[in-house]
């Protein structure tokens, strides 16, 4: 009848280890280059993106700077060239205007004007009245095209009139995405490959030779076979394991050998032993183990008094800490009572800047009076800036068109901020010239308004003198608060004198403690020599007790 083995069938089954490492390595190196691939194209794409809508952005605040003065104005004829004209550009698939309803006002496909613009999207953009970007989807529902939506206003009452309507294409970016993932595939394949190839080569030259020496060493030493020494072929951490194991082969050896040289020997000792605990003495041979004992216990006090020194030496530390923390806290008290005199002597001052506010409100009063001797002045200046801003903006019109041509961004930016500036400036014109009627009107409200505060800086003065009065009183707490302080500092002071002298009362007993040790040593059988010793170790390690206890209670005070 024939055993079968239980590992037998699985042997022919399981995977080397250069196999386990390939496939590992592979794995490692597939992950590392599909974390890197997927994140390098996830931040390219976005950073494509942005640069994408920033360019949509960019064309759609140029078109704004105009279509809101067309709007107003009802040029329609030139809305629908500067349409025609932005739509020429590269990746702008259609750009078009729509009135506040929906319906098309001017288009880049002239089939569109004048149809109504229904669709999801288009209501979704012109409910929110904000600027909107959303993708777009053609008949099959793919997406083919970013739509940029923003309100058109006029530079009159900021209301939207319309709204202007822009598509880029996806074309450029749906191309860019499909090259990018082309490339971090073959990379990763061509990484895959490498990884393989490098696998089987490490495993095949550094670690199945070693192992396979390893292997034939050990089945060596099963069998009894210490001389076989493992080659060391490198230096490396499988060289150390050679080596570690040819040593222990050695040590075997040696351990086997001792072995029974040590049977022979513990025989022999045991029958000397036998015979010597017969002829002693049990008086001397309990009086030695005895005086060892204490000796033992005596060296465990010493390493004790040690700690104990270390743990006076801490709490003398924090006794100097806790002397230098209330001289700095006194210090800061003497600081803020010093602060609370300059804030007595600071309110009284504030009291004369009262004063002295009430005369600049009256100073005030006389320039009211001044600027309405001014006014004829001022009409004049605004007229001469209302000329100056319509020749500019003239100029602004032509810049602009240039800045959408080039698709530059900063040039863009500027003729925006100048159109800007130009419809405020002429906004803020009419209403200085209309507010400058009503100054005269309010002169005597102002006037009105300066009595009203001369009252209320009466009514202040009240209430700093009532503030002095709760500075005097935090004056008088931070005085008491400074008698405290010093009378703690004067118990930190002599807390820290009695951490000094138990310091060195514990020097002083080491020393002693040592001394009764070297000398008991030395006394060998002498045994009236060790009953003295014995007393006045006693007698140390009384003094070490009641040492321990005042240490116990400084603790408990620097707790507190």
């Amino acid at each position: 009848m024939k055993i079968k083995l239980p590992g037998l069938g699985l042997q022919k089954k399981r995977l080397s280890v250069t196999t386990k490492i390939a496939v590992a390595l592979c794995l490692l190196i597939t992950f590392l280059m599909s974390a890197l691939g997927t994140s390098f194209f996830v931040r390219e794409r976005a950073f494509f993106e942005k640069e994408f809508q920033e360019k949509g952005w960019t064309i759609v605040h140029t078109l704004l700077q105009f279509t809101g003065s067309y709007f107003q104005n009802g040029d329609v004829q030139t809305m629908k060239i500067l349409l025609r004209k932005a739509g020429s550009y590269q990746d702008i698939s259609y750009v078009m205007l729509l009135d506040a309803n929906g319906k098309v006002i001017a288009s880049t496909d002239e089939a569109q004007v004048g149809s109504l613009i229904n669709d999801e999207t288009t209501k979704q953009a012109l409910a929110a009245n904000v600027e909107t970007v959303k993708l777009h989807k053609n008949e099959q529902g793919e997406q083919d095209a970013l739509d940029f939506f923003s309100p058109v206003t006029t530079s009159m009452d900021g209301v939207p009139r319309g709204y202007l309507r822009l598509g880029l294409s996806l074309a450029k970016l749906d191309k860019f995405s499909q090259d990018t993932v082309l490339n971090i595939i073959l990379t990763c394949l061509a990484a895959v490959i490498a990884g393989i190839f490098l696998s089987s080569l490490i495993t095949k030259k550094i670690l199945m030779k070693p192992l396979s020496d390893l292997s034939a060493a050990t089945e060596r030493l099963a069998t009894g076979d210490f001389t076989y020494k493992v080659p060391i072929r490198n230096k490396d951490e499988l060289g150390d394991l050679a080596t570690a194991f040819n040593t222990m082969s050695v040590h075997l050896a040696n351990l086997i050998l001792s072995v029974k040289t040590s049977a022979d020997d513990i025989n022999k000792s045991a029958e000397q032993m036998l015979g010597r605990l017969r002829t002693s003495d049990n008086t001397n041979v309990r009086l030695s183990q005895t005086f060892d004992l204490l000796k033992q216990g005596t060296e465990e006090q010493v390493a004790l008094i040690k700690q104990a020194a270390g743990l006076s030496n801490n709490l003398f530390e924090q006794s100097q800490k806790t002397m230098d923390c209330i001289l700095q806290v006194l210090s800061e008290v003497n600081k803020t009572t010093q602060l609370g005199g300059s804030s007595v002597s600071a309110i009284s001052k504030i009291t004369a800047s009262i004063e002295d506010t009430k005369k600049s409100l009256e100073r005030i009063k006389d320039t009211f009076k001044q600027l309405e001797d001014k006014t004829p002045q001022i009409d004049q200046t605004i007229g001469s800036l209302t000329n100056m801003l319509e020749k500019n903006k003239e100029c602004t019109v032509q810049i602009a068109l240039l800045a959408a041509r080039s698709g530059d961004k900063e040039l863009a930016d500027t003729v925006e901020s100048l159109r800007r500036i130009s419809e405020e400036s002429s906004y803020h014109l009419s209403q200085i010239s209309e507010e400058l009627t009503g100054i005269k009107n309010t002169c005597g409200a102002a006037e009105a308004s300066l009595e009203d505060d001369i009252s209320i800086l009466a009514d202040g003065k009240d209430t700093i003198k009532e503030v002095k009065d709760f500075m005097e009183k935090v004056l008088l707490s931070l005085s008491q608060s400074k008698v405290i302080i010093e009378e703690a500092a004067t118990a930190a002071h002599a807390q820290s004198n009695s951490l000094d002298n138990i310091r060195q009362s514990q020097a002083g007993i080491v020393d002693k403690l040592l001394k009764t040790i070297n000398s008991s040593s030395g006394a060998g059988s002498d045994t009236k020599l060790q009953m003295e010793s014995l007393q006045y170790l006693d007698s140390l390690a009384k003094k070490m007790v009641r040492m321990v206890d005042r240490l116990n209670v400084l603790s408990l005070q620097f707790k507190i």
